[in-house]
């Protein structure tokens, strides 16, 4: 092969370097976690314990509807839905709404 001198150079520098990539030992640190002195309480899921929301005006063709008691859980549905497809739509979310919260 007819190389120029400094491709070759470069060349075995690259190789060098490349091979030289896997040479050193990561260790990673492990993070001390206090979890029983935090200082906020762990908060309950969503579903179990719904948070009251402040809601926002919605564009006219979207609606909210409420999987939840009391205006909890809102989900945001196109306003073109008739109440059937709204009652089936909720019926599917609120069957796996665990899964999804």
């Amino acid at each position: 092969m007819n190389f120029e001198e400094d491709f070759r150079t470069e060349y075995v520098e690259i190789v060098n370097a490349l091979q030289g990539m896997g040479a050193h030992s990561y260790t990673p640190k492990k993070l001390d976690l206090d979890l029983k002195n935090r200082p906020s309480p762990p908060t309950k899921p969503s579903v179990k314990k719904p948070s009251v929301l402040e809601l926002k005006q919605l564009p006219s063709h979207l609606r909210y509807v409420f999987l939840g008691t009391n205006n909890t859980l809102p989900v945001i549905l196109a306003a073109y839905l008739n109440d059937e497809q709204v009652k089936v739509v909720t019926k599917v979310l609120i069957r796996y709404k665990r899964e999804i919260w």
